[in-house]
């Protein structure tokens, strides 16, 4: 049954009340991708840093009065963009299904549409989630998101325990997520700072410390690619692990780690695979903790609480 293995999610949930919503996203992500080819990477990210905190339910679109004390305010969170599109998004939906909509299911199904738009796998997913009536604080982010300068064996961890459990291919598999888009200079220090603790590739090294020089201000403007094809998602992740050319902490770990190195070994060789497994874990973080029946509420406004408005 669908609805106990989603939490009470459907594949049909819009089947009646807004049969356009896929189609409406689809085309909004092509238009978006178009006039700023890093969007995709951006929402994919934003799907991950909204469900890893109490669950994939929009609570990271919301915009308090200090934005310090707000999910956004989380280092963790640093970096992230283009949250003001899923409020655009969900503008076109109301205009054809007004108030039918969660601005969640629609954070869900743009992350969807970047990795498909991205030359990525076409996954399923079901849909009924609704969005959070409370704001979660810096300190919630800070607790549930991995840090950017943390070890895979830490992390892994905690994304076993994403969608009601994660196995550790599927964890290495998510974590594939991050062969689109870029990194800050200010989010891999650690990697510049201490590259013999991690086997690193010499010629790597010293780009990186060219490009991010210790302490400077620009590190916070300045970002790298993930790796050679960041506008297309592929197994070329895993590649720059093996290669030793990885950016952040996790990614280079990942194939040094005696629990995770078989199965990334197995990406690199099969991308088909990758692309199986991705969509297994995309699907069980996309139910993490979600919201549905009469809990949380359909926001108004994706950026505010419907009782703030």
């Amino acid at each position: 049954n669908g609805d106990e293995e989603y939490g009470g999610l459907t594949f049909d949930f819009y089947n009646k009340t807004c049969p356009q919503l896929e189609k409406i996203v689809e085309d909004a992500i092509s238009s978006m991708s178009k006039e700023d080819p890093r969007t995709p990477a951006a929402l994919l990210r934003l799907l991950f840093n909204d469900c890893v905190v109490m669950g994939c339910d929009a609570s990271i679109l919301l915009d308090l009065k200090d934005r310090s004390k707000s999910e956004m305010g989380s280092f963790s969170n640093f970096g992230i963009k283009k949250r003001e599109l899923i409020g655009q998004i969900k503008s076109m939906v109301d205009k054809v299904c007004p108030k039918q909509v969660s601005c969640a299911d629609i954070l869900v199904l743009a992350a969807r549409e970047s990795v498909a738009i991205s030359q990525g796998p076409r996954i399923r997913v079901p849909l009924g989630r609704r969005d959070s009536t409370v704001a979660y604080t810096n300190f919630d982010a800070d607790t549930h998101l991995p840090q950017v300068d943390s070890f895979l064996g830490y992390s892994l961890g905690k994304l076993r325990d994403l969608g009601g459990g994660m196995t550790d291919e599927e964890v290495v598999a998510l974590l594939g997520a991050h062969t689109l888009g870029t990194s800050s200079c200010a989010t891999i220090q650690y990697r510049v700072d201490f590259p013999g603790i991690i086997e690193t590739d010499t010629n790597f090294v010293n780009k990186l410390r060219k490009t991010c020089p210790k302490g400077a201000l620009s590190n916070y403007n300045t970002s790298l690619a993930n790796d050679r094809t960041p506008y297309k998602f592929d197994n070329d992740y895993y590649s720059a692990s093996f290669g030793g050319r990885s950016l952040l902490v996790i990614d280079a770990t990942l194939t040094q780690d005696q629990r995770t190195v078989e199965q990334a070994g197995r990406f690199v060789t099969d991308q088909a695979y990758f692309f199986k497994m991705f969509s297994s874990a995309f699907v069980k973080l996309s139910v993490t903790q979600v919201l549905t029946g009469n809990d949380g509420e359909i926001r108004n406004q994706c950026n505010k609480l419907n009782r703030a408005n």
